[in-house]
């Protein structure tokens, strides 16, 4: 089927890291996608809130700053996929109070499968640049999302060029319906040949109470992944226990500038100690107990992040 996501953009400097997760995301002939690319303005003064659709062959009455450099690096994307991507391309020009309701109106209408928005800081050559007012526009697409929402953590080693080397992924799996989005995410990564997937099962020893039933929806994808990745040397699977939140740190740390580009679920619903305790000092709880860890002011983490939430039943 063909795989529908919705990507929004703040500032142009995203761009080439979206794009390079949308080309790991692995379209092919078989397996088709839809990319609806939305630049977020906000609006100022006394201008009236509208969509710009940016038509191919049409001269748009409205270009935004930046607009230009967007439209221009996802159509030549788009020619390179040669038909595998389809690219549909707006411009959103909202108070960034409201903004959110746009974008979740257009995941909505496509019927998309995701939504990517980036972390509210970014990471640049010159700096962090702190967009402060994106983050309650990312909190609300996380509340409101008809569909899956992934938070891009960019640090710019997914979109640095790689050649003929793989980019190497990492998937952080503890448990959880938000888990198991970001392994179907990495799943399909997996088929792109220039990705090689390594996924670390976390066994949470100090968990009191067992969900059997979620128990089994973790055990299913997982021997998906096992058997997916069985002829395939490039791909790994490995489990670590941990014992407290000092252990999962400790291993989080020790792995964390391995990868490319570290997957994970945003949240648990568990009684465990283990992820209890890491609410205590959440510097960005919209990212998630191990998404937090690996995106602190004082984290020595230099990977990208990709923080999966799986749709919210209701929403």
């Amino acid at each position: 089927m063909e795989l529908r996501i919705l990507a929004c953009i703040y500032h142009q400097d995203s761009t080439p890291c979206i794009i390079r997760l949308l080309e790991l995301t692995n379209p092919t002939a078989k397996t088709p996608m839809c990319c609806y690319a939305v630049h977020l303005v906000q609006l100022t003064g006394s201008l009236v809130p509208h969509l710009v659709h940016h038509e191919p062959g049409k001269s748009a009455k409205f270009h935004a700053k930046d607009s230009s450099h967007i439209i221009n690096a996802f159509r030549l994307y788009e020619q390179e996929c040669n038909g595998n991507v389809v690219v549909n391309l707006f411009t959103s020009i909202s108070p960034f109070s409201t903004i959110h309701e746009e974008v979740c109106r257009l995941a909505a209408e496509k019927s998309t499968s995701l939504v990517i928005i980036p972390f509210h800081k970014q990471w640049r050559l010159h700096g962090i640049k702190n967009i402060v007012e994106a983050r309650s526009v990312n909190r609300h697409i996380l509340d409101m999302a008809p569909c899956s929402v992934g938070i891009l953590v960019d640090r710019g080693t997914l979109s640095a060029s790689k050649n003929n080397n793989l980019y190497e992924i990492g998937v952080l799996f503890a448990h959880g319906r938000d888990d198991r989005e970001a392994l179907a995410y990495g799943l399909r990564m997996a088929k792109h040949s220039k990705a090689a997937l390594t996924v670390i099962h976390l066994i949470d020893l100090a968990r009191t109470s067992q969900d059997y039933h979620e128990m089994e929806l973790d055990s299913d994808i997982i021997t998906e992944y096992k058997i997916e990745s069985a002829a395939k040397r490039r791909h790994s699977y490995r489990q670590e226990s941990v014992n407290d939140c000092v252990e999962l740190i400790r291993l989080i740390t020790s792995v964390e500038n391995s990868f490319d580009l570290i997957l994970v679920g945003r949240s648990y619903r568990s009684r465990s100690p283990l992820f209890e305790a890491l609410t205590e000092w959440s510097e960005f709880p919209e990212l998630g107990f191990m998404g937090d860890i690996l995106t602190q002011s004082d984290s020595r983490c230099r990977v990208s992040v990709l923080v999966v939430q799986q749709q919210i039943s209701g929403a």
